[in-house]
């Protein structure tokens, strides 16, 4: 008796234990199994989006510093290119992250790239352009009314071979968030989850990898911070849900960095730009009107804006559809 039922608990465990292995499996991100629970689903993606960012970063790291090395540099011993160089490679070496967002959701996933956003009118990506400047040229005329900037001139340079190289780069970096964000974990979600939770997630991956500069920041900067951040993200969502491409969304986020940090000279995302815009602008102190040392990217003023325009994008896409 005791030998039979010996036997029949280490057959239930056995059965168990396969149970247990084959739902870590469907966790595996690189499988493309879908027939699993919602929360199993977005844990897999989740994971998937980590290893491809990790992944992407630590590629990335490996192919400078290659490049590097090739060019006379040792970066692992601190020695380093000057000037432009060094400033600009970072936002070169997004395209691994977008390459490798496209792989993933090709080969993995078996999505084509009209399923990503890669399709459709490339023309939308000025449309999303001309809106990221309109959007900033309206935030910061109502910082200068309120005297929480103050406009100092035009700045004439003759450097325009850097104006025009910072040109690919945002538009690369841009693009390669756009990609991970929206073509890849926002498209995988919706169909597995409601729409408003695949935008919160959507938003939250995006969110993350900028919230070790905001938490440096005052609790007030902070804040506002992130309340933007997720303000933006909803808006292009809702630039792909309604043109079913990400050609919008990425014109309008590159155009937004590009010109906020290149014309204008101005912090993104916590980062001081380490040259002067065409247009001098001057913050008039640190108050949570101009985002202080964060910059405009966590005030009050960008969020009503970013709060009116998202209201205004989500209303036209719903109505089209």
């Amino acid at each position: 008796m005791k030998t039979i039922l010996a036997h029949h608990l280490s057959h239930q465990n056995h059965l168990n234990h396969s149970k247990h292995l084959r739902r870590l499996g469907h966790l595996n991100p690189l499988r493309s199994e879908q027939d699993m629970s919602a929360a199993a689903f977005v844990l897999k993606k989740s994971l998937a989006f980590a290893l491809i960012y990790w992944g992407s970063a630590v590629l990335g790291e490996g192919i400078i510093i290659g490049l590097l090395s090739a060019m006379g540099y040792d970066p692992l011993h601190g020695v380093m290119p000057a000037g432009m160089l060094a400033d600009l490679l970072p936002y070169y070496g997004f395209v691994i992250f977008a390459l490798a967002g496209i792989a993933y959701c090709r080969f993995v996933e078996k999505r084509s790239a009209a399923s990503i956003g890669l399709s459709g009118n490339a023309a939308n990506y000025l449309i999303g352009a001309l809106l990221a400047v309109i959007l900033l040229f309206i935030i910061v005329c109502v910082h200068v009314l309120c005297g929480s900037l103050t406009f100092s001139g035009v700045h004439k340079t003759e450097n325009i071979a850097g104006l025009l190289l910072w040109v690919p780069a945002f538009a690369i970096q841009g693009a390669a968030e756009e990609i991970l964000c929206r073509g890849f974990l926002l498209q995988s979600l919706r169909g597995k989850v409601s729409l408003p939770a695949a935008i919160g997630i959507s938003s939250t991956a995006f969110a993350l990898p900028h919230l070790p500069s905001l938490l440096e920041a005052e609790f007030g900067f902070a804040v506002a911070g992130i309340i933007n951040l997720y303000l933006i993200s909803i808006i292009f969502s809702a630039l792909v849900l309604w043109r079913s491409s990400l050609w919008m969304a990425c014109g309008l986020h590159s155009m937004w960095n590009y010109v906020l940090y290149i014309m204008m000279g101005l912090s993104l995302s916590g980062s001081e730009s380490l040259r002067e815009g065409i247009f001098l602008f001057r913050l008039n102190g640190a108050t949570i009107l101009n985002g202080g040392a964060y910059g405009l990217e966590a005030s009050i003023i960008t969020t009503a804006a970013l709060g009116i325009a998202a209201a205004a994008v989500i209303k036209i896409w719903k109505g089209r559809t």
